[in-house]
């Protein structure tokens, strides 16, 4: 099987708790009934991770995610067993990027110093709102003062910082975020993401929607706040890398940055996935997600085989979500000993061809990219591209 071109193998280690469930969220993620072991969880990592690294076998390690949940809630010393364990499994790059999502109101300054000697030098912040009644009804539990103190302790704490901001929710004016998206960028570090609300099935928000209670945000005002904010990113130095991504150049989150392009990732934690190369081909990979059973000694994941096929149009879908697009040479040294030796030959070549004569699309000898019309209807663009058939070769 042709090797990826990102050599690297990255981490995501899934944290499953929360201390309250966020009405819009469908991740795997729960409140727990009673207080947890650290040492059994800092040992079922372990035992994780050991299993992981006989799976992969000697690999250079490029980045380790705790996401979740909320890894912050986490012992220090649970976060530090976990990078020793992973330092110990792989040979980590130089610059190896540990990062940790953090929500301000479960950190102090004492907490993120003890995180940042636990290894993480990468710190992300779910701040999600600048603006308190929005916050509150997004059911987070910390204040907009709380998220402004972590912002600043992190600043002085660690070397790269980030926070997330969520958009396009109910009642938002294009006038109101653009005043709170200025306020936001005075605490920013090297990076922001910016989500836009979605309606998740079996989610109370979705239930909300469905019973009238809530009414979400017209597409032409999703569209100008869509517009502004990646033009107000730029302007502060921060121009898009991905759809939601924003960073100065250089500081883009690394772990995901590989990802996108399609590097190997392990996954270690209730529910946590991954996309493996082995011996026998690419597979994806899923953890069962029940936290209780998990961390009395972790059962392999299941392994998904992956077809050719499944993983250059995973490939094409991710690539499209990034500023760079879909480069053509990664993806003929990724994918030619599979017959395809460019991204276009996965799309039907009429919709390519009305995507580039309307502007969405830039198609040339260096690959496929979205332009800035086309990144605004971005799924029903890749929908599009990726239905009937295939280019002929």
């Amino acid at each position: 099987m042709t090797q990826s071109p990102e050599t690297a193998f990255h981490l995501y280690v899934h944290w499953p708790y929360c201390r309250a469930k966020c009405g819009y969220c469908d991740f795997a993620s729960f409140v727990p009934k009673r207080a947890w072991d650290a040492a059994a969880w800092g040992a079922a990592y372990e035992a994780d991770i050991a299993a992981l690294r006989g799976r992969t076998g000697s690999r250079e390690l490029g980045s380790v995610f705790f996401g979740g949940g909320t890894p912050s809630l986490a012992e220090p010393a649970v976060i530090g067993r976990v990078v020793e364990a992973a330092l110990r499994a792989w040979e980590p790059r130089a610059d190896l990027e540990v990062t940790l999502e953090a929500n301000p109101g479960t950190v102090d300054k004492a907490g993120l110093r003890a995180l940042r000697d636990a290894g993480v030098n990468r710190l992300s912040v779910g701040a999600q709102s600048f603006d308190p009644e929005d916050l509150a009804r997004l059911g987070r539990i910390h204040s907009v003062d709380e998220t402004k103190r972590v912002l600043d302790w992190a600043h002085h704490i660690f070397d790269r910082l980030s926070f997330d901001l969520i958009t396009a929710r109910p009642g938002l004016t294009p006038a109101a975020w653009r005043a709170e998206l200025a306020e936001a960028l005075e605490f920013a570090g090297e990076h922001v993401s910016i989500y836009q609300l979605t309606v998740e099935d079996g989610t109370p928000l979705s239930r909300d929607v469905a019973a009238g209670r809530v009414t979400m945000l017209d597409e032409d005002t999703e569209a100008e706040i869509f517009e502004d904010t990646r033009q107000i990113m730029a302007e502060a130095g921060r121009p898009a890398y991905e759809v939601s991504n924003f960073a100065r150049p250089g500081a883009e989150c690394r772990h995901n940055l590989a990802i996108w392009r399609g590097a190997d990732y392990g996954g270690v934690g209730p529910a946590a996935h991954g996309r493996l190369t082995l011996e026998e081909g690419r597979f994806a990979t899923r953890h069962a997600p029940d936290p209780a059973a998990w961390v009395k000694g972790p059962p392999p994941p299941r392994l998904e085989p992956l077809s050719a096929e499944e993983r250059a149009r995973e490939h094409l879908m991710m690539a499209l979500r990034l500023t760079e697009g879909a480069r053509a040479e990664p993806f003929r040294l990724r994918f030619a000993a599979d017959g395809m030796a460019d991204p276009r030959e996965l799309m039907n070549p009429d919709a390519l061809a009305e995507a580039v004569g309307l502007g969405l699309i830039e198609s040339g000898e260096d690959g496929v990219r979205a332009t800035e019309q086309g990144v605004m209807l971005l799924n029903t663009l890749t929908a599009r591209l990726l239905d009937g058939e295939r280019t002929p070769r």
